[in-house]
């Protein structure tokens, strides 16, 4: 078992839920940027969305100002931060367990999604989990670390999203991420998307609803 502490964060949880999506918020930011997504999903994926909890954690740091949260110290911005991400890594496999543990979800009904920030924690963790997820989202972020890969361990699907008009992290950081992980084996999805910039929009939200619906098969 992890000594790390538990992450808390804003949820949303279905008396009997089956399936669920992680969401990694930004630096600087907290989980309640993201807990908005669960009407529109629960919503848009029948069946599954019905017993679909959504879990938005909280980073486990406060970022320099005081104000917001972060995964890993930005060294400079960087992000480039072997041993924050692989700190931050071990806080999510423990709080994907506690999700088992606590509410029956097995971990091949959950998804991550990480976005900027948290697209570099899950990016670079997701080789590492002790098992895998249904499938991985990773929105405006990238690999400012490669992973070890164990070729013999199985893989995630992975849908990577960026807006061309990113001028935060721009959208070569998730090109290279892509390639890195077809490069290993991983089944992948590139969406670049036209006059988007650091950000979520409703074309994104579309192309994310696609995917976890072909993940649990809805209709």
């Amino acid at each position: 078992m992890s000594s790390l502490p538990l992450l808390s964060g804003p949820s949303a949880v279905p008396a009997k839920a089956t399936h669920a999506l992680v969401c990694l918020h930004g630096f600087g930011a907290s989980g309640q940027d993201f807990i908005a997504l669960a009407a529109p999903l629960q919503s848009a994926l029948g069946k599954v969305g019905e017993t679909l909890a959504l879990f938005c954690p909280n980073a486990p740091f406060p970022d320099e100002t005081g104000q917001g949260r972060q995964w890993f110290a930005n060294n400079g911005w960087t992000f480039r931060n072997e041993p924050g991400l692989k700190t931050a890594s071990q806080y999510l496999e423990s709080y994907l367990s506690h999700i088992t543990a606590t509410h029956g979800i097995p971990r091949q009904h959950i998804a991550v999604l990480g976005f900027s920030q948290g697209a570099m924690t899950l990016l670079y963790a997701l080789p590492s989990l002790s098992s895998p997820v249904a499938g991985a989202i990773a929105l405006s972020g990238g690999l400012t670390v490669n992973p070890p890969i164990d070729e013999a361990k199985p893989t995630t699907p992975v849908l990577f999203m960026h807006g061309t008009e990113d001028d935060v992290w721009p959208a070569d950081h998730t090109v290279k991420a892509e390639a890195f992980y077809k490069s290993h084996g991983y089944p992948t999805q590139l969406q670049l998307i036209s006059r988007l910039g650091h950000g979520l929009d409703a074309r994104a939200l579309a192309h994310l609803t696609l995917f976890l619906g072909h993940l649990w098969q809805t209709r």
